[in-house]
Protein backbone atom coordinates (compact mmCIF):
# COMPACT_ATOMS: atom_id res chain seq x y z
CA UNK A 1 0.00 0.00 0.00
CA UNK A 2 3.54 2.03 0.62
CA UNK A 3 5.11 3.16 -2.30
CA UNK A 4 8.99 1.45 -2.09
CA UNK A 5 12.51 3.44 -2.32
CA UNK A 6 13.24 4.87 -5.84
CA UNK A 7 15.52 7.27 -7.16
CA UNK A 8 13.70 8.38 -9.99
CA UNK A 9 14.29 11.99 -10.79
CA UNK A 10 12.10 15.26 -11.72
CA UNK A 11 10.79 14.86 -15.42
CA UNK A 12 13.25 16.77 -17.62
CA UNK A 13 12.00 19.90 -18.98
CA UNK A 14 11.40 20.72 -22.98
CA UNK A 15 14.06 22.54 -25.13
CA UNK A 16 10.86 24.69 -26.30
CA UNK A 17 8.24 26.15 -23.92
CA UNK A 18 4.72 25.46 -24.84
CA UNK A 19 2.60 28.36 -25.55
CA UNK A 20 0.52 29.57 -22.59
CA UNK A 21 -2.90 29.78 -22.83
CA UNK A 22 -5.54 29.53 -20.12
CA UNK A 23 -5.73 26.12 -19.84
CA UNK A 24 -2.39 25.81 -19.12
CA UNK A 25 -3.08 26.94 -15.85
CA UNK A 26 -3.92 24.22 -13.10
CA UNK A 27 -7.10 24.96 -11.96
CA UNK A 28 -6.14 25.10 -8.54
CA UNK A 29 -3.65 28.26 -9.44
CA UNK A 30 -6.27 30.35 -11.28
CA UNK A 31 -8.40 33.06 -9.15
CA UNK A 32 -10.46 32.28 -6.23
CA UNK A 33 -13.48 33.69 -5.44
CA UNK A 34 -14.16 36.19 -2.89
CA UNK A 35 -15.36 35.35 0.69
CA UNK A 36 -19.25 35.75 0.27
CA UNK A 37 -19.28 33.55 -3.10
CA UNK A 38 -17.02 30.83 -0.50
CA UNK A 39 -18.94 31.36 2.41
CA UNK A 40 -22.26 30.54 0.09
CA UNK A 41 -20.47 27.52 -1.45
CA UNK A 42 -19.63 26.16 2.21
CA UNK A 43 -23.00 26.75 3.36
CA UNK A 44 -24.40 24.85 0.56
CA UNK A 45 -21.78 21.96 0.78
CA UNK A 46 -21.75 21.59 4.46
CA UNK A 47 -25.83 20.81 3.95
CA UNK A 48 -25.18 18.33 0.92
CA UNK A 49 -22.66 16.57 3.13
CA UNK A 50 -24.60 16.23 5.86
CA UNK A 51 -27.45 15.23 4.49
CA UNK A 52 -25.46 12.36 2.81
CA UNK A 53 -23.94 11.47 6.32
CA UNK A 54 -27.55 11.17 8.18
CA UNK A 55 -28.79 8.80 4.78
CA UNK A 56 -25.97 6.82 5.02
CA UNK A 57 -26.07 5.95 8.38
CA UNK A 58 -25.90 2.07 8.38
CA UNK A 59 -28.73 0.47 11.15
CA UNK A 60 -26.24 -0.07 13.65
CA UNK A 61 -25.05 3.37 13.72
CA UNK A 62 -21.35 2.89 12.11
CA UNK A 63 -20.91 4.16 8.64
CA UNK A 64 -19.02 2.09 5.91
CA UNK A 65 -18.99 -1.43 4.75
CA UNK A 66 -16.54 -4.06 4.14
CA UNK A 67 -18.49 -4.70 0.80
CA UNK A 68 -16.42 -3.98 -2.32
CA UNK A 69 -17.07 -3.24 -6.14
CA UNK A 70 -13.77 -4.26 -7.76
CA UNK A 71 -11.89 -7.81 -7.46
CA UNK A 72 -8.44 -6.48 -6.37
CA UNK A 73 -8.43 -4.55 -2.69
CA UNK A 74 -5.83 -3.57 -0.19
CA UNK A 75 -4.06 -6.23 1.19
CA UNK A 76 -5.47 -7.05 4.67
CA UNK A 77 -3.34 -10.13 6.31
CA UNK A 78 -6.46 -11.04 8.27
CA UNK A 79 -10.62 -9.76 8.73
CA UNK A 80 -9.01 -8.10 11.54
CA UNK A 81 -7.72 -5.08 9.47
CA UNK A 82 -12.15 -4.74 8.26
CA UNK A 83 -13.03 -3.76 12.23
CA UNK A 84 -10.27 -1.23 12.04
CA UNK A 85 -11.69 0.38 8.73
CA UNK A 86 -14.98 0.09 10.20
CA UNK A 87 -14.35 1.80 13.55
CA UNK A 88 -12.05 4.52 12.01
CA UNK A 89 -14.55 5.70 8.95
CA UNK A 90 -17.37 5.49 11.82
CA UNK A 91 -15.05 8.01 14.13
CA UNK A 92 -14.48 10.57 11.63
CA UNK A 93 -17.62 10.67 10.71
CA UNK A 94 -19.15 10.99 14.49
CA UNK A 95 -16.49 13.48 14.89
CA UNK A 96 -18.16 15.53 11.79
CA UNK A 97 -21.21 15.66 13.14
CA UNK A 98 -20.60 17.30 16.70
CA UNK A 99 -20.57 20.58 15.29
CA UNK A 100 -23.94 19.99 13.58
CA UNK A 101 -25.85 17.89 16.42
CA UNK A 102 -25.74 21.07 18.84
CA UNK A 103 -29.02 22.45 16.52
CA UNK A 104 -29.72 20.03 14.43
CA UNK A 105 -31.95 16.62 15.88
CA UNK A 106 -31.64 14.47 13.07
CA UNK A 107 -27.47 15.07 13.43
CA UNK A 108 -27.74 14.36 17.14
CA UNK A 109 -29.74 11.35 16.53
CA UNK A 110 -27.51 10.22 14.38
CA UNK A 111 -24.54 10.85 16.35
CA UNK A 112 -25.76 9.19 19.84
CA UNK A 113 -26.36 6.32 17.58
CA UNK A 114 -22.83 6.30 16.26
CA UNK A 115 -21.14 6.93 19.82
CA UNK A 116 -23.40 4.35 20.62
CA UNK A 117 -22.00 1.60 18.44
CA UNK A 118 -18.23 2.92 18.67
CA UNK A 119 -18.49 2.50 22.76
CA UNK A 120 -19.53 -0.96 22.09
CA UNK A 121 -16.72 -2.21 20.14
CA UNK A 122 -13.99 -2.07 22.74
CA UNK A 123 -10.21 -2.24 21.62
CA UNK A 124 -9.16 -2.23 18.15
CA UNK A 125 -6.49 -4.95 17.91
CA UNK A 126 -3.98 -5.33 15.31
CA UNK A 127 -4.64 -7.50 11.90
CA UNK A 128 -1.12 -9.23 12.87
CA UNK A 129 2.40 -8.47 13.83
CA UNK A 130 3.28 -6.86 10.44
CA UNK A 131 -0.24 -5.43 9.46
CA UNK A 132 -1.75 -2.74 11.98
CA UNK A 133 -4.15 -0.68 10.54
CA UNK A 134 -5.39 -0.45 13.45
CA UNK A 135 -3.20 2.52 14.00
CA UNK A 136 -5.92 4.62 11.88
CA UNK A 137 -8.49 3.40 14.25
CA UNK A 138 -6.45 4.50 17.40
CA UNK A 139 -5.90 7.76 16.26
CA UNK A 140 -8.91 9.10 15.41
CA UNK A 141 -10.18 7.22 18.30
CA UNK A 142 -8.61 10.02 20.38
CA UNK A 143 -9.61 13.14 18.54
CA UNK A 144 -13.02 11.93 18.62
CA UNK A 145 -12.65 11.50 22.33
CA UNK A 146 -10.88 14.56 23.11
CA UNK A 147 -13.58 16.42 21.27
CA UNK A 148 -16.74 14.29 22.86
CA UNK A 149 -15.38 15.43 26.71
CA UNK A 150 -14.73 19.30 25.39
CA UNK A 151 -18.50 19.07 24.18
CA UNK A 152 -21.10 20.20 26.79
CA UNK A 153 -24.19 18.96 24.74
CA UNK A 154 -22.54 15.33 24.80
CA UNK A 155 -22.17 15.74 28.94
CA UNK A 156 -23.86 12.01 28.73
CA UNK A 157 -20.87 10.73 27.05
CA UNK A 158 -18.16 12.29 28.44
CA UNK A 159 -17.39 9.66 31.80
CA UNK A 160 -17.89 6.62 28.68
CA UNK A 161 -15.66 8.70 26.36
CA UNK A 162 -12.56 9.92 28.94
CA UNK A 163 -12.19 6.09 29.78
CA UNK A 164 -11.89 5.66 25.60
CA UNK A 165 -9.38 8.07 25.68
CA UNK A 166 -7.58 6.78 28.48
CA UNK A 167 -7.09 3.28 26.69
CA UNK A 168 -6.41 4.38 23.42
CA UNK A 169 -3.78 6.94 24.86
CA UNK A 170 -2.33 4.27 26.77
CA UNK A 171 -2.49 1.72 23.38
CA UNK A 172 -0.74 4.27 21.32
CA UNK A 173 2.06 4.22 23.60
CA UNK A 174 2.11 0.66 23.79
CA UNK A 175 2.41 0.28 19.85
CA UNK A 176 4.93 3.09 19.58
CA UNK A 177 7.95 2.00 17.62
CA UNK A 178 11.08 1.67 18.41
CA UNK A 179 12.40 4.50 16.58
CA UNK A 180 9.20 6.82 18.10
CA UNK A 181 6.64 6.54 15.31
CA UNK A 182 3.50 4.87 14.00
CA UNK A 183 2.74 3.24 11.05
CA UNK A 184 0.47 0.41 9.58
CA UNK A 185 3.06 -2.03 8.50
CA UNK A 186 5.64 -3.78 10.01
CA UNK A 187 7.37 -6.35 7.73
CA UNK A 188 9.97 -6.68 9.95
CA UNK A 189 8.57 -7.23 13.42
CA UNK A 190 10.60 -9.28 16.00
CA UNK A 191 8.38 -8.13 18.89
CA UNK A 192 5.39 -6.35 20.81
CA UNK A 193 6.78 -2.98 19.52
CA UNK A 194 6.70 -2.70 15.68
CA UNK A 195 10.63 -2.32 14.76
CA UNK A 196 10.20 1.24 13.39
CA UNK A 197 11.44 0.56 9.56
CA UNK A 198 8.31 1.74 8.16
CA UNK A 199 6.91 3.87 10.48
CA UNK A 200 5.31 7.06 8.19
CA UNK A 201 5.53 10.68 8.66
CA UNK A 202 2.42 11.12 8.56
CA UNK A 203 0.58 8.64 10.63
CA UNK A 204 3.07 9.88 13.23
CA UNK A 205 2.09 13.20 12.87
CA UNK A 206 -1.57 12.35 12.56
CA UNK A 207 -0.80 10.63 16.25
CA UNK A 208 1.26 13.71 17.52
CA UNK A 209 -1.54 15.87 17.13
CA UNK A 210 -4.58 13.19 18.62
CA UNK A 211 -1.86 12.93 21.89
CA UNK A 212 -2.12 17.19 21.99
CA UNK A 213 -5.42 17.35 21.45
CA UNK A 214 -6.15 14.70 24.43
CA UNK A 215 -3.33 16.19 26.49
CA UNK A 216 -5.57 19.50 26.18
CA UNK A 217 -8.29 17.33 27.16
CA UNK A 218 -7.35 16.60 30.13
CA UNK A 219 -5.47 12.95 29.71
CA UNK A 220 -2.32 12.28 31.40
CA UNK A 221 0.44 11.00 28.44
CA UNK A 222 2.85 8.54 29.33
CA UNK A 223 6.32 9.77 30.16
CA UNK A 224 8.46 10.19 26.67
CA UNK A 225 5.63 9.44 24.32
CA UNK A 226 5.57 12.69 22.11
CA UNK A 227 9.61 13.37 22.75
CA UNK A 228 9.85 9.88 20.77
CA UNK A 229 7.67 10.80 18.06
CA UNK A 230 9.28 14.08 17.50
CA UNK A 231 12.47 12.90 17.15
CA UNK A 232 11.26 10.01 14.81
CA UNK A 233 9.53 12.86 12.60
CA UNK A 234 12.34 15.72 12.71
CA UNK A 235 14.43 12.69 11.28
CA UNK A 236 12.25 12.62 8.27
CA UNK A 237 12.39 16.39 7.36
CA UNK A 238 13.47 17.35 3.77
CA UNK A 239 15.34 20.05 3.13
CA UNK A 240 12.83 21.04 0.48
CA UNK A 241 9.64 21.01 2.86
CA UNK A 242 9.01 17.68 2.10
CA UNK A 243 9.19 14.64 4.53
CA UNK A 244 10.27 11.60 3.84
CA UNK A 245 7.18 8.97 3.63
CA UNK A 246 8.51 6.75 5.98
CA UNK A 247 11.53 5.61 8.19
CA UNK A 248 12.88 3.21 5.57
CA UNK A 249 12.96 5.75 2.83
CA UNK A 250 14.73 9.09 4.61
CA UNK A 251 17.34 8.79 2.98
CA UNK A 252 16.21 8.59 -0.37
CA UNK A 253 15.68 11.97 -0.89
CA UNK A 254 15.52 11.25 -4.50
CA UNK A 255 13.08 9.62 -4.47
CA UNK A 256 9.64 10.27 -6.60
CA UNK A 257 7.22 10.31 -3.61
CA UNK A 258 9.64 12.60 -1.39
CA UNK A 259 9.93 15.46 -4.22
CA UNK A 260 7.48 18.20 -2.80
CA UNK A 261 4.82 16.93 -5.88
CA UNK A 262 4.50 13.62 -4.25
CA UNK A 263 4.50 15.30 -0.67
CA UNK A 264 2.24 17.97 -0.82
CA UNK A 265 -0.83 16.13 0.77
CA UNK A 266 0.89 14.68 3.72
CA UNK A 267 3.34 17.28 4.67
CA UNK A 268 0.65 19.54 6.46
CA UNK A 269 0.45 17.32 9.08
CA UNK A 270 3.96 17.06 9.46
CA UNK A 271 4.72 20.94 9.60
CA UNK A 272 1.43 21.30 12.33
CA UNK A 273 2.79 18.64 14.66
CA UNK A 274 6.75 19.87 14.98
CA UNK A 275 4.98 23.60 14.83
CA UNK A 276 2.33 22.91 18.09
CA UNK A 277 5.62 21.03 19.38
CA UNK A 278 8.03 24.05 18.98
CA UNK A 279 10.39 22.43 16.63
CA UNK A 280 13.61 24.17 15.46
CA UNK A 281 12.50 25.89 12.27
CA UNK A 282 9.16 25.33 11.80
CA UNK A 283 7.50 28.63 12.34
CA UNK A 284 4.45 30.38 10.66
CA UNK A 285 6.03 31.03 7.26
CA UNK A 286 6.86 27.31 7.57
CA UNK A 287 3.01 26.86 7.50
CA UNK A 288 2.11 28.71 5.25
CA UNK A 289 4.83 28.03 2.35
CA UNK A 290 3.72 24.19 2.73
CA UNK A 291 0.24 24.96 2.20
CA UNK A 292 1.39 26.80 -0.98
CA UNK A 293 2.88 24.06 -2.19
CA UNK A 294 0.10 21.98 -1.41
CA UNK A 295 -2.04 24.20 -3.73
CA UNK A 296 1.48 24.68 -6.71
CA UNK A 297 1.50 21.29 -6.66
CA UNK A 298 -2.23 20.36 -6.55
CA UNK A 299 -2.29 18.77 -10.19
CA UNK A 300 -0.53 15.95 -9.17
CA UNK A 301 -2.46 14.90 -5.92
CA UNK A 302 -6.07 15.76 -7.83
CA UNK A 303 -4.64 13.23 -10.81
CA UNK A 304 -4.46 10.49 -7.99
CA UNK A 305 -7.94 11.06 -6.36
CA UNK A 306 -10.49 8.38 -7.22
CA UNK A 307 -7.44 6.05 -8.90
CA UNK A 308 -8.19 2.54 -7.74
CA UNK A 309 -4.59 1.24 -7.72
CA UNK A 310 -2.59 3.28 -4.79
CA UNK A 311 0.36 5.30 -5.88
CA UNK A 312 -0.08 4.78 -9.54
CA UNK A 313 -0.23 8.45 -10.35
CA UNK A 314 2.59 11.19 -11.19
CA UNK A 315 5.36 11.18 -8.23
CA UNK A 316 3.60 8.14 -6.47
CA UNK A 317 0.56 9.88 -5.13
CA UNK A 318 -2.08 8.20 -4.00
CA UNK A 319 -5.87 8.84 -3.20
CA UNK A 320 -6.11 7.96 0.04
CA UNK A 321 -4.26 10.62 1.71
CA UNK A 322 -6.08 13.14 -0.13
CA UNK A 323 -8.67 14.66 1.61
CA UNK A 324 -6.35 13.52 5.24
CA UNK A 325 -4.25 16.08 3.68
CA UNK A 326 -6.61 18.55 2.96
CA UNK A 327 -8.21 18.19 6.73
CA UNK A 328 -4.96 18.97 8.12
CA UNK A 329 -4.50 21.83 5.69
CA UNK A 330 -7.28 23.59 7.56
CA UNK A 331 -5.62 22.78 10.75
CA UNK A 332 -2.87 24.29 9.91
CA UNK A 333 -4.36 27.37 8.54
CA UNK A 334 -6.33 28.01 11.99
CA UNK A 335 -2.84 28.47 13.47
CA UNK A 336 -0.76 30.15 10.71
CA UNK A 337 0.07 33.68 10.68
CA UNK A 338 -3.14 36.03 9.55
CA UNK A 339 -2.83 38.28 6.86
CA UNK A 340 -3.55 38.28 3.08
CA UNK A 341 -1.81 34.82 2.19
CA UNK A 342 -3.84 32.93 4.56
CA UNK A 343 -7.04 34.46 3.68
CA UNK A 344 -6.62 33.57 -0.16
CA UNK A 345 -5.28 30.34 1.04
CA UNK A 346 -8.32 29.82 3.07
CA UNK A 347 -10.76 30.55 0.40
CA UNK A 348 -9.07 28.38 -2.14
CA UNK A 349 -9.42 25.07 0.34
CA UNK A 350 -13.20 26.50 0.65
CA UNK A 351 -13.05 26.41 -2.61
CA UNK A 352 -11.11 23.01 -3.58
CA UNK A 353 -13.84 21.25 -1.21
CA UNK A 354 -16.86 22.29 -3.14
CA UNK A 355 -15.20 21.76 -5.89
CA UNK A 356 -14.56 17.71 -4.72
CA UNK A 357 -18.04 17.25 -3.88
CA UNK A 358 -20.14 14.78 -5.51
CA UNK A 359 -23.60 15.75 -6.53
CA UNK A 360 -24.91 13.66 -3.65
CA UNK A 361 -23.22 15.27 -1.25
CA UNK A 362 -20.77 12.91 -0.62
CA UNK A 363 -16.92 13.20 -1.09
CA UNK A 364 -14.05 10.29 -2.29
CA UNK A 365 -11.35 9.96 -2.87
CA UNK A 366 -10.03 6.15 -2.53
CA UNK A 367 -11.89 2.92 -3.08
CA UNK A 368 -10.99 1.15 0.27
CA UNK A 369 -13.58 -1.24 0.00
CA UNK A 370 -16.67 -0.23 1.09
CA UNK A 371 -15.06 3.01 3.51
CA UNK A 372 -14.15 5.43 1.19
CA UNK A 373 -17.17 8.04 0.95
CA UNK A 374 -17.46 7.85 4.43
CA UNK A 375 -14.53 8.35 5.60
CA UNK A 376 -13.72 11.23 2.72
CA UNK A 377 -17.21 13.09 3.87
CA UNK A 378 -15.97 13.39 7.25
CA UNK A 379 -12.56 14.36 6.60
CA UNK A 380 -14.05 17.07 4.22
CA UNK A 381 -16.64 18.19 6.49
CA UNK A 382 -14.52 18.68 9.43
CA UNK A 383 -12.25 20.61 7.03
CA UNK A 384 -15.23 22.88 6.17
CA UNK A 385 -15.92 23.06 9.75
CA UNK A 386 -12.55 24.42 10.64
CA UNK A 387 -12.79 26.98 7.45
CA UNK A 388 -16.35 28.28 8.70
CA UNK A 389 -15.12 30.88 11.39
CA UNK A 390 -11.80 31.91 8.92
CA UNK A 391 -14.45 32.73 6.66
CA UNK A 392 -16.57 34.68 8.62
CA UNK A 393 -13.78 36.68 9.65
CA UNK A 394 -13.19 37.50 5.95
CA UNK A 395 -16.91 38.43 5.07
CA UNK A 396 -16.96 40.93 8.33
CA UNK A 397 -13.68 42.11 7.58
CA UNK A 398 -15.13 43.62 3.97
CA UNK A 399 -18.25 44.46 5.52
CA UNK A 400 -18.33 47.84 7.05
CA UNK A 401 -22.02 47.22 8.45
CA UNK A 402 -20.95 44.13 9.96
CA UNK A 403 -19.51 44.12 14.12
CA UNK A 404 -16.30 45.22 13.90
CA UNK A 405 -16.12 45.31 10.15
CA UNK A 406 -13.91 47.26 8.32
CA UNK A 407 -13.18 47.78 4.46
CA UNK A 408 -10.68 45.27 2.65
CA UNK A 409 -8.03 47.63 0.98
Amino acid sequence: MEPRPSVAAEPSVAAAPLARTGTDVPPALRPVPDAPQVRARMRAARARGLAWALANQRPDGSFGTFESPRAREVYLDTQSSHRAFHTATTALVCWSLIAPAVDDPAAAAALERGLGWLERQGEIGRASGNTFYSVWAHTYLIELAASVVRSPHLAPHHAAWREVMEREVAVARREQSAEGGWAYYDFNHVGQNPSGNESTSFNTAAMIEALLDAREAGAALPEGVLADAMTCLERMRIPTGAFAYGTYAQLGVAADYNKVSGASGRLQVCNLSLFRMGATGIDGESLLRGVEQLRTHHHYIEIARGRVMPHEAYYRNSGYYYFFGHYYCARVLQVAPAGARRDLLVRWLAEQMAIDQNPDGSWFDYPLYGYGFAYATGYAMRTLELLVPLIEAQCAAGDPAAPGGAPRP
